[in-house]
């Protein structure tokens, strides 16, 4: 049994609201999934974050016309039952499923989808209400799209495209409701209304954020009733909570509590080899990390086998460059810089003789204070990296901020070193190299968070996106990663696992390999 829940009247608010951290007392229906989570979301209009934890509640509230199967990274039909594109491809057309409602009750059609791509493709969106923040890029390839009829839409692209289908497959492209983005406006974010296979209940920020299933959703009623994202900063209390049987799910857990856990009675562990790196940005527009050796020579100062020992428990691997190694489009044959110490103090030394700046350096580290998928222990991560910078003269300053501080902080530009990663949203290695490290995405909603540029990598990550040939679309991959490697405006550290831990009596939930939380087959079944 589900330990000290508050069950309020469903007349009043229709959902269940946890009070253990009250000391209050009830039992959790048999059909309500609790979710202990490091965070709280930051908003749930999807053009509006990129933070994980508003991602892990998106997917549930919403559907894209092109989605990732239940299990694998295979695109399937989703809000379109099929398409097709013409000889240059440059036009994709797209047939709508029909009888589809959003959870307001209006119907989903080929305007809902215009309108949903516009707020993420016009300069000055009408009904945008929001920055779209980093992913607006993304679809900048999109020239326009059109309603044909009502379950038919249009859309011309610039260049034919490589990564369209996968783009749109992005949460990003969640289709919402027109009716209320024009009802809500700003408040959109924390009133989302989508088709998808929950609807948006209640929100008490930094408490619980409460879906409730969706009965008219076109793939039929979840099993669960509700899902109740609780954010519990504290990784020991989230362990607790779960051998209490107070929640069902627990991510972003220590690897140490994760292999403690395994051997805990009426706990299953997932695990999925990780799309995803965690990674050192660097700000390469302040001095002195606008220069190459000294960036280099801090590569050469972080020890990542060992990284990988002490941060992670053994559950990752060290990374060279940012494109994860299950990946297609990985860079086999690239080769890291070795850990060493005496390399990077020379490396520090030219630097200084060159261009003329004073030894010993002092630097900032920002750091995120919760866990994340691709970093469980950022703060234990800071603290080795700080001693590996001591170890070749560079005195660090660790600052530490909660999550979505943290990043604003650094699409901002205000950081010298910072802490950061990023998991796959489209199985491509576009949504890494381009996303993370081209200049296309230097800005304060941008993730190019060390502000690389690059003009021949730009160049190649752009022709990239447009060859449709994987062999010559490989080369260019491979080909901009050894001009990053050889900049070093990033630090790759560690390729992770990805990990969960959860009570037996949950049913039906896969850890998908992209790390999207989607509840809708999940179920509770009651013990033996």
């Amino acid at each position: 049994m589900l330990g000290p829940f508050v069950v309020m009247s469903a007349a009043l608010f229709g959902v269940v609201l946890l009070g253990g951290c009250r000391g209050q007392s009830a039992s959790a229906p048999a059909d309500t999934l609790i979710y202990g989570r490091g965070e709280d979301a930051q908003s749930l209009d999807p053009i509006a974050t990129d933070i994980g934890e508003s991602v892990k509640v998106i997917v549930n509230l919403y559907d894209t016309l092109v989605a990732y199967d239940d299990e694998t990274l295979d695109l399937v039909p989703s809000l379109a039952e099929r398409w097709e594109h013409s000889d240059d491809g440059l036009t994709w057309t797209f047939h709508l499923r029909p009888d589809v409602l959003f959870h307001d009750g209006t119907p989903f059609n080929a305007e809902a989808v215009v309108f949903t791509f516009r707020r993420l493709i016009d300069e000055q969106p009408e009904f945008a209400y929001t920055q779209a923040r980093p992913y607006k890029p993304n679809f900048s390839n999109i020239a326009d799209v059109e309603a044909i009829d009502e379950r038919t839409v249009q859309f011309q692209l610039r260049e034919p495209s490589a990564v369209f289908l996968k783009n749109i497959a992005m949460f990003p492209a969640s289709i919402v409701s027109p009716t209320a983005v024009k009802q809500q406006q700003e408040a959109f974010g924390a009133n989302p209304v989508g088709t998808g296979p929950f609807r948006f209940a209640r929100w008490l920020r930094d408490e619980q954020l409460v879906l409730e299933a969706f009965d008219e959703h076109w793939r039929g009623k979840p099993d669960l009733a509700r899902a109740i994202f609780v954010p519990v900063s504290e990784s020991t209390t989230r362990v607790s909570q779960l051998k209490r049987g107070e929640i069902h799910i627990a991510d972003n857990l220590p690897p140490a509590e994760l292999d403690a856990l395994a051997q805990t009675p009426g706990i299953v562990l997932q695990e999925q080899t990780g799309l995803n790196v965690a990674y050192l940005t660097m700000q390469t527009e302040k001095p002195p990390l606008d220069n190459t050796k000294v960036r280099q020579a801090i590569a050469h100062a972080i020890d990542k086998p060992r990284l990988v020992d002490v941060a992670y428990a053994g559950h990752a691997r060290p990374a060279v460059n940012m494109v994860p190694p299950a990946m297609w489009g990985h860079h086999n044959e690239l080769k890291d810089r070795p850990y060493d110490v005496a390399r990077a103090k020379q490396l520090l030394e030219e630097a200084s003789a060159e261009a003329g700046f004073a030894l010993p350096l002092s630097l900032t580290l920002s750091v995120m204070s919760q866990p994340r998928p691709y970093m469980q222990e950022p703060l234990q991560t800071a603290s080795f990296i700080k001693d590996a910078l001591a170890a070749i003269g560079i005195e660090v300053e660790i600052q530490t901020k909660p999550v979505n501080q943290h990043f604003d902080h650094l699409m901002s530009g205000g950081h010298e070193l910072g802490l950061a990663g990023w998991s796959s949203d489209n199985n491509d290695p576009d949504n890494f190299l381009y996303s993370l490290l081209d200049s296309d995405n230097i800005g304060e909603h941008g993730n190019n968070l060390s502000r690389y540029n690059n003009p021949e990598v730009h160049r190649l990550l752009l022709a990239a996106q447009s060859e449709l040939d994987d062999a010559a679309r490989l080369k260019m991959y491979l080909q901009a990663q050894e001009l990053i490697f050889a900049d070093a405006p990033v630090v790759p550290l560690v390729h992770t696992q990805v990990r969960i831990a959860q009570r037996d009596v949950l049913k039906g939930y896969l850890l998908h390999p992209s790390n999207l939380v989607r509840l809708r087959l999940a179920r509770i079944e009651a013990a033996p």
